[in-house]
């Protein structure tokens, strides 16, 4: 799965002048290997286009503070930040972009919150989006790091002026001071000295080596824009959220889902569905089985019951019948007859009761007409009770027949 990294510039982008962006470029989600550790650089116009692309933002563009947060959501979480951070911002609020830690501090209420300009990161995503590309997550190059210590650490790098800077990411917070601050030592402690991970550019590792008195890993640009991939949150939130985040998740997991640590994932599910294919045309070779053997003991118990049937269609329909022209030959009283159907009705009359004014039989059905009003609500609601009888109201009349499973 390819994946385009764009970090983005502390400058705005300026009309009529195409700006040259950091960028880096992987065709398989592994991390590029770029001459010196550095990216690419070239318009936006002129990057590849990605499965994935990713903004990030550097350091000295953004700010954690930590904020105690009602549990507000929705349209109201924004507000509030503003409404908790006022004091502790040295700009008008409605110029900045708040972003929150996905994972509040030990108390639920405490949240770090990232703070940088609204205008600038604004403009880039715009030119971003102009060019055909599809952000879909803006990450830190660092952040708060978990409770548990265990993690704390420093990153050492050039600044601009010449001068070697110290990035230290830890549970009480991010900041940057300048190598050779004073009272630097006291403030981060002998055990971060002695064994916080810290890890270095190429041009300030020797320094940062000669400044703890102890080896540290050398990080590329690269290797730290590749490793902010695993930040633990997208600063792409409040009015910045992408509008087809819905669909945008989606399309993600897809794509996590076709990387190659998900291979043995893959080749599971298809595992799983195959055997679900093969047990389920399985089974129903063996339904079908059991149903043509069911036909034929009917066809074979017609057959041998009524040597006559020549040609046999619908074994069940025929055998009823054939055993119905039996019955009647026989002179006996079935199912639905007249005479069972007058009996159930002479069952459900009260004692007493005048002889009924009208009948009409179908085969299979009797009707019962010119009945007053109260002895047809009579009749139907005691009709009614018997399981094996459907009675059905026609204007004046009523309709008295077998349920089709009874008959």
């Amino acid at each position: 799965m390819s994946t385009l990294l764009i970090l983005l510039p502390a400058h705005p982008p300026q009309s009529g002048t195409a700006q040259d962006y950091e960028y880096w470029f992987s065709h398989d989600a592994q991390a590029p290997a770029h001459a010196r550790g550095h990216g690419e650089r070239a318009p936006l116009s002129a990057l590849p286009r990605a499965d994935r692309v990713m903004a990030l933002i550097g350091d000295d563009q953004l700010s954690w503070l930590p904020a105690q947060l009602p549990k507000v959501k929705g349209g109201k979480l924004r507000g509030a930040v503003v409404g908790v951070m006022e004091d502790q911002l040295l700009e008008d609020p409605e110029r900045l972009h708040f972003a929150l830690l996905d994972s509040p501090d030990a108390d639920g209420r405490t949240h770090w919150v990232a703070v940088t300009a609204r205008e600038p990161l604004r403009a880039h995503l715009q030119a971003i989006e102009a060019a055909g590309l599809l952000v879909e997550s803006l990450l830190p190059l660092s952040w708060p790091q978990p409770a548990s210590g265990s993690a704390d650490g420093g990153y050492v790098h050039a600044g601009a002026d010449g001068r070697a800077r110290l990035r230290v990411s830890r549970a009480d917070g991010v900041a940057t001071f300048p190598l050779d601050s004073g009272g630097l030592r006291n403030w981060l402690g002998e055990d971060w000295w002695q064994q916080a991970p810290v890890s270095a550019s190429p041009a300030a590792a020797a320094e940062a080596e000669q400044w703890l008195g102890r080896p540290v890993r050398v990080l590329s640009d690269t290797d730290r824009a590749w490793a902010a991939r695993q930040a633990p949150v997208n600063l792409l939130q409040f009015d910045l959220t992408p509008r087809q985040r819905g669909w945008q998740r989606l399309y993600q997991a897809w794509q996590t889902l076709q990387t190659p640590a998900w291979r043995p994932f893959r080749w599971g599910v298809v595992g799983l569905v195959a055997v679900q294919v093969i047990g389920l045309n399985a089974m129903a070779w063996q339904q079908g089985r059991a149903i043509d053997a069911r036909k034929a003991e009917q066809e074979a118990l017609l057959r041998q019951s009524f040597p006559q049937v020549r040609v046999v269609r619908d074994a069940r329909a025929q055998m009823v019948r054939e055993t119905e022209a039996l019955r009647g030959g026989a002179g006996q009283v079935g199912p639905g007859d007249l005479e069972d159907l007058l009996a159930a009705v002479a069952r459900a009359t009260p004692p007493g009761e005048p002889p009924l004014p009208g009948l009409r039989f179908e085969p299979g059905r009797l009707q019962l007409s010119g009945l007053s009003a109260p002895q047809r609500a009579q009749l139907r609601d005691r009709l009614g009770r018997d399981p094996a009888l459907r009675v059905a109201e026609d204007g004046d009349a009523l309709q008295l027949s077998l349920r089709p499973e009874n008959r």
